[in-house]
């Protein structure tokens, strides 16, 4: 009977661990250092168990063993077992990989029983004795093993506590509640082995084992606190229901007095249907009860939906959206914190990602705000699936293993619990955060599916939100960059402020050594010795020519300076147009011969009346246009100069004057440089390739002509612009550079000071 109670048993292990083995290694789900541990374990228990029948059994035959070696087989199969149940309890903590630490001390220890063990019959017998006490060598060596098994069971006890301590998620802490009973299963069978009841203590190992099994390979496991309440529920209705039975048929005895048997069954019958019509109300009650008991928990899903939607359907503000919708959720589900992203779609160098932004909690401290990579498990689940996701899957579904540590670590800071997507025509948009329920328990199914409809409910009123929070996050960027061009203004401003100083200072302190140079070159040109000799002519005509150009560039300086600190001083008297702009053509006509171009100074021009102006300073105006017109016309082009009145009123100037138009047939200007080709310095060309030349097609210069065009002209109450069809080297469209200049200058108040 013994044997065939050894075989059963010895069968029904073999079954179990082998299924372990086995159904661990078909699940691709499981994480993979767990699945290994396992399946090792569940192999070494199959070996153990098979060693123990057998020596206990005689199935090895003849073997040599010593007897005290074979007494010792449950003590190293306790120690063995303990050691991977330890490495066991190590994985599914998820306190990391595989620890050589504990393999290590696992693995010496049993080393160390083994030698001792081989030694033993070298030994004395007694390994130490007094005259009343005395310790065997075998007992020693036992006790040796035991306190092995102790340390491995010790070290997994305190690890559970530990980590049960530590996990606030219930989700987590649910499935570490499994571990409970596994632990102690393990436990006791172990201590009973080391008892030498080792089929008992077989049996308590084989069921933790399959609980260890269940749990490790099973992610959804029952709440064990929802059970608890079922069952307490259950519980007490039986009760409540036997009691009222057994008080109502005692009412029915008392009250009948000793009825007949009919009249007995028949009030039975109506009790137990009366009993049956409240057993499911009463249970209901009761469960409700106990529920609030236990959790202080309890909920009408309609009521909150619809108190959900009348709060937030006006709130245009995210943060008072957040507060808003958190704190319902807070009221309904028992949440102890929460936060509300808003989630954007955005690119950099690194590639796409969701930033998730915070926007509201209900915490002192908001979470952080982060972002998960388009690829991500978690960010791809939340954008394609609709569903709401937990930590708890995250950390334990294969689905989710391929995360960066860096956005695995981010994800677990924030400490929540669950993670609700709100969705807009399709496009995921935001995401409520919850923190685990103030009273421990977890979200179930019905809780998620209400996290679920508050989101949908959320999607008008967050998309509004969003709107105005990225309107609010507009304008102040604008008025950032506002104040930031404002400050950059000012700062180019005194740099131009400064430039203009320079270039006057400059311009004045370059005059007297420049007429020094003037004078002594006119002076050797004058002197009869030099004019005679051929050599110093070509030098002198150098020297005289440098000296003239550097001259023009500080008059054009000086100008620009007095321009830009409006100190030009304008003296104002009639002045015909027509002398002023002959005198200029007739000074550029070798110019004009060598570049082959034909100036035509139209009729109209003789029509023109005289004009109230400064005839210097108008002389400048049409010498610079004359020579920007030669400079960007090519070889073989014209020039036309021509006028006309404008009557009061005009839309260029709205009063009488004139107008004179300065034509070309050159390579034109493109519209986007229209008015930049009137600020000072500006340069058409890339200054790398500046060619210097006054009339040289297309030749640089300082950049100066124009601005002081534009200075002159807009000192006499005029205005100047350009018109071109755009630049084009091959076909010339040319340009048309206009004046217009009042007839008459406006008169300005005198002071008292300038009278006396």
């Amino acid at each position: 009977m013994n044997i065939s109670f050894t075989l059963v048993s010895l069968f029904a292990s073999f079954t179990v661990y082998l299924g372990v083995a086995l159904e661990s290694l078909r699940r691709r789900d499981v994480e993979q250092t767990a699945k290994v541990t396992l399946v090792l374990f569940a192999v070494s228990a199959i070996v153990w168990d098979v060693i123990l029948a057998g020596w206990r059994w005689n199935w090895f035959g003849d073997l040599a063993l010593h007897p005290d070696f074979v007494a010792r087989l449950p003590l190293y199969a306790a120690l063995f077992i303990a050691w991977l149940f330890l490495q066991l309890s190590w994985v599914f903590l998820r306190l990391g990989g595989a620890d050589w630490r504990w393999w290590t001390l696992g693995g010496a220890w049993l080393v160390g029983a083994f030698a001792l063990d081989f030694f033993l019959p070298q030994l004395p017998p007694v390994l130490f004795s007094t005259d009343s006490f005395f310790i065997p060598t075998s007992g020693a060596l036992s006790v040796f093993i035991t306190l092995g098994w102790a340390i491995m069971v010790g070290l997994t006890v305190v690890f559970t506590r530990q980590s049960y301590r530590r996990e606030h998620q219930p989700l987590h802490r649910n499935r570490l509640s499994y571990w409970v009973p596994v632990l102690w299963l393990i436990v006791i069978g172990g201590t009973l082995v080391l008892a030498r009841q080792v089929a008992l203590g077989s049996f308590l190992r084989l069921a933790g084992a399959g609980i260890a099994a269940y749990v490790i390979l099973e992610h959804r496991l029952p709440d064990v606190r929802e059970a608890v309440r079922r069952v307490l529920a259950t519980l007490i209705t039986a009760i409540l229901m036997t009691a009222s039975y057994a008080l109502g048929f005692i009412i029915v005895q008392v009250g009948l007095q000793a009825p007949a048997d009919y009249e007995l069954v028949i009030a039975g019958t109506v009790l137990a249907l009366s009993l049956v019509a409240a057993a499911n109300p009463l249970y209901r009650r009761v469960q409700a009860r106990v529920s609030r008991w236990i959790v202080k928990a309890g909920y009408d899903p309609s009521r909150a939906v619809r108190e959900y939607s009348l709060s937030i359907s006006n709130i245009l503000d995210v943060k008072q959206l957040a507060q808003v919708a958190l704190g319902i959720v807070r009221d309904a589900l028992g949440a102890g914190y929460g936060a509300l992203f808003l989630v954007d779609r955005k690119r950099d160098d690194s590639g796409e990602y969701f930033f998730w932004r915070s926007v509201g909690t209900m915490k002192a401290d908001a979470p952080e705000s982060g972002r998960l990579a388009v690829d991500n498990p978690v960010a791809d689940y939340l954008f394609k699936e609709y569903r709401p996701i937990s930590q708890y899957e995250i950390d334990l579904l294969p689905r989710f293993r391929g995360m960066a540590d860096a956005e695995r670590a981010w994800l677990a800071n924030l400490k929540m619990d669950a993670y609700v997507p709100i969705y807009s025509k399709g496009v995921w948009i935001g995401l409520l955060a919850l923190g685990p329920k103030v009273s421990g328990d977890r979200y179930f199914d019905d809780d998620l599916n209400l996290l679920s409809t508050l989101a949908d409910q959320t999607t008008v009123a967050l998309e509004n939100a969003r709107l105005v929070d990225n309107l609010v996050r507009l304008n102040q960027t604008l008025r950032q960059a506002y104040r930031q061009l404002d400050q950059a203004n000012q700062q180019l401003a005194h740099l131009d402020q400064a430039k203009s100083d320079f270039i006057a200072v400059l311009s004045h302190e370059l005059r007297t050594p420049l007429g020094i140079m003037i004078g002594y070159s006119q002076l050797l040109a004058d002197d009869p010795n030099f004019v005679k000799d051929p050599m110093y002519q070509p030098l002198m005509n150098g020297l005289q020519k440098g000296a003239t150009r550097m001259q023009e560039l500080v008059e054009a300086m000086l100008d620009m300076a007095q321009i830009d600190l409006r100190t030009l001083a304008l003296h104002q008297a009639p002045a015909p147009i027509l002398p002023v702009v002959q005198l200029i053509v007739d000074r550029l006509k070798p110019a004009l011969e060598e570049r082959q171009l034909r100036l035509e100074l139209r009729e109209d021009l003789r029509r023109l009346p005289e004009i109230e102006a400064d005839q210097d300073s108008l002389s400048k105006v049409f010498h610079h246009l004359i020579i920007n017109a030669v400079k960007y016309t090519p070889n073989g082009g014209r020039i036309a100069i021509s006028g006309r009145s404008l009557a009061p009123g005009n839309s260029a100037l709205l009063k009488p004057g004139v107008e004179i138009i300065v034509s070309d047939t050159g390579i034109g200007i493109d519209s986007k440089y229209h008015e930049l080709i009137f600020t000072k310095f500006y340069q058409t060309g890339e200054v790398a390739f500046h060619s210097t030349g006054k009339t040289k097609f297309k030749g640089g210069g300082p950049g100066l002509g124009l601005a002081i065009v534009r200075g002159i002209v807009e000192a006499h109450g005029g205005r100047v612009w350009v018109e071109s069809p755009g630049y084009d080297e091959t076909n010339c469209p040319g340009s048309h550079f206009h004046v217009v200049l009042p007839l008459r200058q406006a008169e300005r108040p005198v002071s008292v000071e300038a009278l006396e």
